[in-house]
């Protein structure tokens, strides 16, 4: 009975701590009332730093044409060759720049000049869109990973290492914990340890909750989680 009593009072604590819905605050990390002698798990806040996001990503810059600073480039042909190093003014010179721009794609080295693609704006700026869409649609995918409560050290790790994975490729991943039927129940540390372990490493990965985690611990637990904005 006293094992009962732990472990409805670790699965209430963990509901309290887990299911609430996540708010921006400027108040720090949530403390819930916990049980004593118990593992406090942390919970996913807004307020820091890897669950609000952390740094923007730069946007691209392109170094092109004009913007080339350096008097000799090196062009990649038509074959993938370099061709010998001309002057960036003559190069400009030489095709329709209403069609084609040259672009940049290595700085070169202090006695290398930069080297350089003349390139498509019509058929660049198409390439560019479908690279945006496929990446939008790859992140739109909703990846699923199942744990045990009773997970071996092994294969949780395995399945920790997916999740990084996915959240780090900017994928929406929806993790199922829950009990095997016909696997021995697991215990109360089981529960705390596996419902950390996913919570630290989806906080390490950048990763936010989509929406509050659904289900009971120790039983089953629906979590979806992705890379915060």
């Amino acid at each position: 009975m006293n094992h009962m009593r732990g472990l409805v009072s670790t699965a209430q604590a963990l509901r309290q701590t887990f299911l609430t819905p996540i708010h921006t605050t400027k108040t720090g990390l949530v403390q819930p009332s916990l049980p004593r002698n118990y593992i406090q798990l942390r919970a996913f806040h807004n307020s820091h730093p890897l669950a609000a996001g952390g740094s923007q990503p730069q946007a691209k810059v392109l170094i092109k044409d004009e913007g080339i600073r350096a008097p000799f480039v090196q062009i990649v042909n038509a074959e993938g060759d370099l061709d010998e190093p001309e002057r960036l003014s003559d190069v400009l010179k030489s095709f329709d720049r209403n069609e084609f721009f040259l672009l940049q794609v290595s700085p070169g080295a202090p006695k290398q000049p930069p080297v350089c693609k003349i390139l498509n704006k019509l058929e660049y700026r198409n390439n560019e869109k479908a690279k945006e869409k496929a990446a939008k649609a790859a992140k739109q995918t909703l990846k699923q990973i199942e744990l045990n409560w009773a997970i071996d050290a092994h294969d949780l790790a395995h399945r920790l290492k997916q999740l990084t994975a996915f959240l780090e490729k900017g994928r929406k991943v929806e993790i199922t914990l829950t009990r095997k039927k016909h696997k021995r129940a697991p215990t109360v540390d089981e529960i705390k340890h596996v419902m950390q372990s996913v919570l630290d490493t989806t906080r390490e990965a950048g990763g936010t909750q989509v929406k509050a985690m659904e289900g009971e611990p120790g039983k089953r637990v629906m979590l979806t989680v992705k890379k915060a904005d």
